[in-house]
């Protein structure tokens, strides 16, 4: 076996738009302060975008206008915003989680059967990663184009942008309608990414814990693996032998096992008011976004803003309910890895004894599952994915009920 660099397309993004936002770690002092200027334009970004929106929505209630669609853009915009201030709360853990994920998940050595495990979980990524970061760019550029495409159409009629400012200025006049629209691009552009970059990190993160119990539990199924002595003569000799190995490797194992477990409650600390937020925002995004792409008096244009919204939060809740019901599922089958490890052939000596007393123990442990809660009110898994979408279905046909 040969150490290996796993680095992939999922990670290489996910560090990119980190960096891009300004939080990553760095030793280089130029470098820091280019991290902390990206950051504090970021977290201006998110606090002029909430101001934009908000002032949006004072103005739609007093002039009677489209309520629901500002209503979808606050909750979006309020979602960045609460995930960046989370993470920025929890900063030196989160950047410790992904340290310590490069250094212990990817870069140490693994067997053919380990590396095919690490290659599965790796293209789970990428698909995730892949899938939400393309869809979250096309949500994005509809933004983008639909008053340049609505301006086409009508070229009497006043230049919009993206979003409405209210303001009692000249801004349809040139230069300052495409000033105001670039200022708007860039920011959407910040916050949309602050919207699913964390969400990124977290599916890496999990479904990579997720990776390392099933490797552990073929580690556990071959602890007393002795199937290449088989043939010898003398085979208790050889157990009695062999016996103080398999102890040693059992305690590498729990070792292990302790460290992921670690890593999973540090885990929780960063992510568990994300999930929260997610679980009790998604099902009303699902709810508004579905009406304005089904039964809002919309342009087409917009529509299609929304369906790429509505794709993307679906994208996204199911991206987080696989990822944590990986942990939950995987960490549960340790017990079966511990009991699968071929304890029966071992001695009935003072160190058989204890490896089976150990392992009982393993196996008890075990059974009280790692899981990743919505603020410890009740663990996330894919049962909450379909809750979700039922409550998003009530949601609109009491909509609908009342339009």
């Amino acid at each position: 076996m040969q150490e290996e660099r796993y680095l992939d397309i999922s990670m290489n993004l996910s560090i990119i738009f980190l960096k891009n936002i300004g939080i990553w770690m760095t030793d280089d002092p130029a470098t820091k302060r280019k991290m902390k200027i990206l950051l504090t334009y970021t977290v201006w970004n998110t606090l002029l975008g909430m101001v934009t929106i908000l002032r949006d929505l004072y103005f739609t209630l007093l002039y009677k206008g489209d309520i629901l669609y500002v209503m979808s853009n606050l909750l979006t915009v309020f979602m960045g915003f609460i995930k960046i201030c989370i993470i920025m709360k929890h900063k030196e853990e989160f950047l410790g989680l992904i340290m310590y994920m490069q250094a212990n998940f990817w870069n140490v050595r693994y067997d053919f059967q380990e590396k095919e495990i690490l290659s599965n979980c790796r293209r789970t990524c990428a698909f995730f990663v892949c899938s939400v970061t393309i869809i979250g760019f096309c949500a994005m550029v509809a933004y983008v184009i639909t008053p340049i495409i609505e301006h086409m159409k009508d070229k009497e009629a006043e230049r919009k942008h993206p979003f409405n400012l209210w303001i009692n200025l000249p801004l349809s006049v040139t230069p300052y309608y495409e000033i105001t629209f670039v200022i708007q691009t860039i920011s959407m552009c910040c916050i949309g990414i602050c919207y699913f970059c964390f969400d990124n990190i977290f599916c890496i993160m999990a479904i990579h814990l997720g990776g390392q119990f099933r490797i552990l539990r073929y580690r556990f199924a071959k602890l007393c693996d002795t199937e290449h002595q088989i043939c010898e003569k003398n085979t208790e000799a050889m157990l009695m032998k062999q016996v103080h190995k398999f102890y040693e490797k059992l305690k590498t194992c729990i070792r292990l096992h302790q460290s992921l477990i670690n890593f999973c409650n540090q885990l929780e600390t960063v992510y568990t008011m994300i999930i929260l937020g997610q679980v009790l925002v998604f099902s009303m995004l699902i709810c508004l976004f579905g009406y304005q792409v089904l039964l809002a008096n919309a342009p087409p244009t917009r529509r299609i803003v929304f369906v790429f919204l509505l794709i993307g939060s679906m994208s996204l809740l199911f991206m987080f309910t696989y990822s944590c019901n990986g942990v939950i599922e995987h960490s549960d089958d340790i017990a079966i890895g511990a009991y699968s490890s071929l304890w029966t052939v071992i001695p009935m000596n003072t160190p058989g004894k204890k490896l089976r007393d150990d392992l009982i123990m393993v196996i008890v442990r075990a059974r009280r599952v790692c899981c990743l809660t919505a603020n410890g009110f009740f663990p996330v898994s894919l049962e909450t994915y379909t809750t979700i979408l039922s409550t998003a279905m009530s949601y609109f046909t009491l909509l609908m009920n009342h339009i």
